[in-house]
């Protein structure tokens, strides 16, 4: 059976003038500078809030009453908000797509982008936000009020993702981590709200005099965050002597189909580029229990995982005809709003069994989105001098010197013995089913990776050359 794979990790860099170019390179981290030295006090004098979250950085285990169907009845992670704050996110999502594919390399590039993340890593900036900058963040994110106020909707949508991706045999991890240079005072609150709403409690390290000491923990929790895939998250130049803050956001999916595909059906397939032109593709083949919509210019297909919580939505532009311009992932990624995901997802048929055609894939983005978000509104975090992030330190001495993101998925063959077991009882059921309708996968496409339960997209992109 398939088993897809997504990590990611993702974060901000914060400097004073002048910017020392942290999270240049791989993964997000987030970094604060400044010139001057430590002042009084400790970092470890900001206390959390008695204010209790839910825990967003430790899986909740299934409690009595789960069911194969991946329900998980006994866990309480808190609603208030959280519906909310998921509009919020596919609102922002929509927004970020296109600009973020152009930035990671355009219509002719394989991209994994998870705008889930980037919301998450900075809303928790936006915790230490102020004034316009504050306003802008939470424009560009369409939240409904600062990072502050939504960390109770967070903490409850990260533990919801969390119980419905950590079912029935899947792995997801949603982890925040915060570290700040011994001897430095940050402001309570801002620690406050971090440690308990965000699962991000303070950790000090000495930046000033080995920063590559401080690199080496940073990149060691990342590793462990996403099970070794992204084990240098930061490299030498981007934590400096200068540096007083680093705060990393990670995330980490590995799920199986719930129905799968017979390694040794995969053959060699053409699929068709966005120019017109073919290559041969290894492409999965399998008789799978999937959602369709087919219409006149988009064929949509949702594959579920394990347990039925988590999916895989595929939306194909259908560019064969003769306004295929038109119609191209390009087009159509440049379009897309809520309502058009709404409207595309909404159309999927109840399951059925059809015969399904998919390109194997894997690729890794790496792309700086400071400029993506810089043009989405989100500008005054990035301007020494007018940003307002004094809800960190208490003074105007920070501002946003990257963002910057990288993410892999892999979508193959490989299997497990539990996955295996359930491939064989619904073979029993495929057998009654002669010709069932085929779904062929052989044109540039849109992925998501979503809850199905609450609708939070937590990765998506973009396939134009499985091969690639």
């Amino acid at each position: 059976m398939s088993k897809p794979v997504a990590k990611l990790a993702v974060g901000v860099c914060i400097a004073a003038a002048p910017l020392f170019g942290a999270c240049t390179v791989v993964a997000n981290g987030f970094a604060v500078g400044a010139d001057s030295g430590a002042s009084d006090g400790s970092a470890q004098d900001g206390g959390p809030p008695a204010t209790p979250y839910p825990a967003p950085g430790t899986n909740p285990a299934p409690g009595p009453g789960a069911g194969d169907d991946g329900g998980l009845a006994a866990i309480d992670c808190g609603t208030s908000g959280v519906v909310g704050l998921v509009t919020a996110d596919t609102a922002f999502a929509a927004a970020f797509l296109s600009p973020a594919v152009a930035t990671a390399g355009g219509g002719g590039t394989n991209v994994i982008v998870s705008p889930y993340s980037v919301s998450n890593a900075m809303m928790m900036v936006d915790v230490g936000a102020a004034g316009a900058t504050d306003s802008q963040i939470e424009s560009v994110l369409a939240l409904p009020a600062n990072g502050s106020t939504e960390a109770p909707a967070y903490a409850g949508l990260a533990c919801a993702l969390q119980a419905d991706g950590s079912s029935n045999g899947n792995s997801l991890d949603v982890a925040n981590a915060l570290w700040g240079q011994a001897g430095v005072s940050f402001e309570t609150a801002f620690l406050g709200v971090l440690a308990q709403g965000y699962g991000a409690p303070l950790q000090t390290a000495d930046f000033r005099s080995d920063p590559s000491v401080a690199t080496a923990a940073i990149n060691a929790w990342v590793s462990q965050v996403t099970q070794g895939t992204l084990p240098s998250l930061l490299g030498p130049a981007d934590v400096t002597t200068k540096t007083l803050l680093v705060l990393v956001n990670a995330i980490y999916f590995k799920g199986t189909w719930a129905t799968g595909f017979n390694a040794s059906m995969t053959s060699p397939r053409p699929f068709t580029l966005a120019d017109g032109s073919q290559t041969t593709v290894s492409t999965m083949t399998g008789t799978i229990q999937a959602s369709v919509a087919s219409g006149s210019s988009l064929v949509v297909l949702e594959l579920p995982y394990r347990g039925n919580a988590l999916a895989m939505d595929i939306l194909m532009p259908d560019a064969r005809g003769a306004d295929a311009g038109s119609t191209s992932l390009a087009a159509f990624e440049s379009t897309l709003t809520p309502a058009v995901l709404s409207q595309a997802l909404s159309s999927l048929g109840a399951p059925s069994w059809d015969t399904v055609y998919l390109p194997k894939f894997s690729f890794t983005t790496h792309v700086e989105l400071a400029s993506v978000l810089a043009g989405l509104g989100m500008t005054d975090v990035f301007q020494d001098g007018v940003a307002n992030l004094s809800g960190m330190d208490g003074a105007m001495d920070l501002s946003v010197g990257a963002v910057v993101q990288e993410a892999r998925i892999e979508v193959d063959e490989e299997g497990t013995v539990a996955a295996a077991g359930t491939g064989v009882s619904v073979c029993g059921d495929c057998l009654a089913i002669e010709e069932p309708p085929s779904v062929v996968i052989d044109h540039p496409f849109l992925f998501l990776i979503r809850d199905t339960r609450n609708g939070a997209i937590v990765f998506m992109g973009q396939v134009v050359n499985p091969g690639q």
